[in-house]
Order: structure tokens, then sequence, then C-alpha cells
């Protein structure tokens, strides 16, 4: 402001100012973050140090300008064994209230004047409760390139023909591509399985070349034309050049992933995740534990990067809650981790998991109910829709927003600030007469479908905020529930995590 009123040019062109309450950012139309990573803010969220109450509030603050901002005055609930999504829920109610008291001129959903839809639910989560979301390898499209790509935020830079960090001197030849909700071909994709993007960017480069501008050329040649022939005539055209690049150059990222996967070895380290996420197998056999520890040792001796090795070792304690003393040094050892690797993994003592498991009742592997909201939300809960026997895991969040979405969410488990009304956003029965809402699905120049109308939610907005980080495969699943329910779904963080970030966060625990 001082250096606004010291330039006397700029000065004299200023009409007015005006405070807009936006403390946070909105990456996608249903999800935002606090950029607040774990490195910031997870020793005063999980180690209670000096500070603790300071970031609670601040956390607190942020979500009264979401909410602000989407006119939302929300009813709060909270996870109850969560001590920082307590301290944080009593703050919010008390600095909404505060807000509103300030602003006259504000209004909510649900309130008088707007009772075109119900007041909205804020529903306050916790990191901890969820901690191997973070770190098993998911394979759809988004979640790969912010795991396996030098992504920054939603930047990448690569050349088109080389390899994302081959940068020559000067940054010559690179290309800068930007994967937000300005990309529309992104949009569709991001959230599907690798495979399924890569077999639908061949079949839109097939068809665009073949059906769709392909046939008007022919047509006015008064001539067939053959596929090269309408090749090489359609890279003149103006919309060629820019739908093909557009589609190009998701094909060109989605190999990357691939590459990347292939490298990795991602095959077979993804299914010994989803065993020990799981519980059981590809074929839904149980294994008995000493097998499967001796099968993780394997795995982490001829891991190609220590970082991976800490990835399993992790996923193996949280799954089982703990583990043998004996078993961790074998592991270790093997790994050949340093003490800072190890430093990482014990970290996760910190968030709550329990590092040295008791002496064993059963030999069978099985999952731990540590994260357990509900015995519907237990972690490692399979996902019987999904075709893919890596992608058999499924994040707590999923079934939270299910219970969401059927107005049961647990009143012992997510009390509320304050009594909850009986509205569609507790009982059951607006979601079984829920109209699909939505508009007449239109083809775009890149193929997709586009919806020409929104669908038309029921009750209140829920607001699922991830003290200490959301994930990528939870906006994933956020999506998937507006699309398969009938509520309106805005997830957010203090900030995204993936698994180098989780790792960080852990590691700043010491």
């Amino acid at each position: 402001m001082s250096m606004i009123k010291r330039c006397k040019p700029l000065l004299a062109k200023v009409a007015n100012f005006a405070e807009i309450n936006v403390d946070f950012l909105a990456t996608e139309s249903h999800a935002f973050h606090f950029d607040m990573p774990p490195t910031v803010c997870w020793r005063s969220l999980y180690g209670r140090c000096v500070g603790a109450s300071e970031v609670s509030v601040r956390i607190a603050e942020k979500l009264v300008t979401v909410c602000a901002t989407m006119n939302e005055f929300p009813h709060v609930r909270y996870h109850q064994s969560s001590a920082a999504c307590t301290e944080i829920g009593a703050v919010f109610h008390e600095k909404m209230n505060a807000f509103i008291a300030d602003n006259a001129e504000w209004w909510y959903y649900g309130g008088q004047g707007h009772a075109e839809r119900e007041r909205g639910t804020l529903i306050l989560c916790d990191r901890k409760d969820d901690p191997l979301s973070p770190i098993i390898h998911e394979f759809t499209y988004q979640a790969m390139c912010q795991d396996l790509l030098p992504m920054e935020e939603d930047k990448i830079s690569y050349k088109p023909d080389g390899k994302p960090d081959d940068k020559d001197v000067g940054g010559e030849g690179l290309k800068d591509v930007l994967l937000n909700d300005n990309d529309e071909l992104w949009k569709e994709l991001r959230g599907g399985h690798i495979a399924d993007v890569i077999t639908t960017l061949s079949a839109r480069i097939r068809n665009f070349v073949s059906t769709n501008s392909g046939a008007a050329l022919a047509k006015d040649a008064g001539a067939d034309m053959s596929l090269s022939e309408m090749s090489a005539a359609l890279k003149n055209l103006p919309e060629y050049k820019e739908t093909m690049a557009k589609l190009s150059q998701h094909m060109h990222l989605s190999h990357m992933c691939m590459d990347e996967f292939n490298r990795k070895n991602l095959m077979e380290i993804s299914e010994l995740e989803q065993t020990m996420s799981t519980g059981t197998d590809a074929e839904g056999k149980s294994l008995k534990v000493k097998e499967l520890v001796d099968d993780l040792i394997d795995a982490v001796a001829g891991i190609g990067t220590r970082e991976m090795a800490v990835r399993l070792i992790m996923i193996y304690i949280i799954s089982q809650q703990g583990i043998k003393p004996e078993d961790r040094k074998r592991l270790f050892d093997a790994a050949g981790l340093t003490e800072d690797e190890q430093v990482t993994i014990l970290g996760l003592e910190k968030i709550g998991v329990t590092l040295q498991s008791a002496p064993p009742k059963k030999s069978v592997f099985s999952t731990s109910s540590m994260f357990k909201r509900s015995e519907k939300l237990a972690t490692g809960r399979s996902d019987k829709d999904s075709v893919y026997a890596m992608s058999r895991y499924s994040t707590a969040m999923k079934g939270l927003l299910e219970d969401v979405q059927n107005g049961k969410l647990s009143e012992a488990e997510y009390p509320s600030i304050m009594p909850l009304p009986v509205t569609s956003d507790n009982n059951g029965a607006s979601v079984r007469s829920a109209r699909r809402g939505g508009g007449k699905a239109t083809e775009s120049r890149w193929g997709t479908k586009a919806e020409t109308g929104k669908k038309k939610f029921t009750g209140g907005r829920q607001i699922v905020f991830v003290v200490g980080g959301v994930c990528y495969s939870e906006i994933r699943t956020a999506y998937e529930s507006m699309k398969e329910g009938s509520k309106e779904v805005v997830i957010g963080g203090t900030s995204y995590v993936n698994a180098g970030d989780f790792m960080a966060g852990l590691n700043a625990l010491r």
C-alpha cells in the first residue's frame, strides 16, 4: 500500500480498493489447499510443539475465507479422536461467527432469502487417520504425474522428444505445460487409470485424423483421400495444429508416466503394496505373515531406490499396526537404510502409528483397523468395481464420502459443534429420491463428452477438509462421489500431498 501511495501516476488511476477474502488456492473447480506443506505445519499439528494453537488459528482463519467466498455458513463436524480437528473446529466456529457479525451485507445459503440451497457442512478430517493413501502408488493419470514426474505444483517442463529432466543449457527446446482446469482434456482424463487414458488418447487421435476434419477435407477435395494424404493436409490447418498439439501433449505425458512405471518396476512393487494394504493377494488369498515378510525383505533388498524401500516398509508397519523388532532390523538392514531414512519411518509414531507390534495370535496376515471410522470405513476395503488388480485398495475417504452421500455419517465419530438440524444432509431420505440432474452431453473438438448443463445437487454443500494435507487419490474420490451421489462435495487440505511430501513431513517431526 505504501508503494502504491508513493506512485502518483498509479494513484491517479485507482478508483477504489476492496478487501477480498481469498486466503487459499483454488486449483480445481472442487478442490483447494492452503499452501501449508507438511514440513511447515506438521510439527505444530502432531508434535504439539510451541505454536500449535497459532497454526490452528491460521488454518481456521483460512477456512473462514473459503466459506465466505462460497457463501457458506456451515455446520461444523470434526473427527472426535483428532486433537487438531477438535481445536480447529472450535476456533473456526468462533471466527465464522465473528465474520458474520462484522459483515452485515454478507449472505449465506440456507439463510433468509437464500433458501435455494440448505446450509452446508464442514467436515474436518485428519491426515494421521489415513497415512496409507499418500504413500501407496496410484495409477490414475493425475496421481502418477504428481508422484513420478518432476512437477512443480501444476507445471511440468520437458523436451517433447526427450526425457522430462533432459534440460539443455539455458532450457532451450523445453516445453512448459500447465495441468489445470483450463485444460478441458486434462479435466476429463486426470482421474482415469493410466491404461484407460492411453487407450482413450490413441482412439481420439485416430478418430480425429480419420473422421472429423479428415472427412471434411476429403469432401472438399472431391475425392477419397488416403490416411497419409489426409494427415499431411491436416497439418497445415490451424485447428488441426492446436487440437493435435493438445492430444499429443497428453499422449506424451502419459507415456512418460508409463516409462517411469516400467523403469521403477512398479508392477511387482504395487502388487506387494496392494497385498499388504488389503490383506489378500489378487486372487483374494490371505498370506501368512512370515511369507509376506520374506517377500518384503527380498523386495527392499533388490529395489531400485531406497525411497521405494522406505515406502514399502511404512506400508507394512501401518497396515499391520506395528512390526516385531527383529523383523524391523532385518528390513532396515536388507534395504541398507541411512539413519535419516530410518528417522523418516520412525516418524510414523508421531502421528499415532504403532511401531512395535504385540506377539501375533495368528500367523495369517490381516489389515489393521486403526483408522476405521466405522466398520465400513476400514482401510484396506477392496474396491469391487475396480478391474485392475493394482487398484484393489480404496482410501478411507471413499467410505466417508459414501456415508456423507447417504446421510449416514456417524455423529459419534464426527460430532457437531452445534446440534445438527434434521435435513437431507443427515438423513438418507432425499438421497433415495434425488433426481440426477445434468445437461445433454455434446462432443468437444477434443472428443470429450462435455455437459451443456450442470448437475443438480440436493441438500447443502459438503466441504471436506483434511488437516495435514489431502492426497490426489482423495481428490479423485471426491469427484467420483459427486458423479455417483446427489450432494456437491468440495475437498481441500492444508496442502496437497504426494508420497514425497508425506515422507518429508515425517522426517521433520524428529
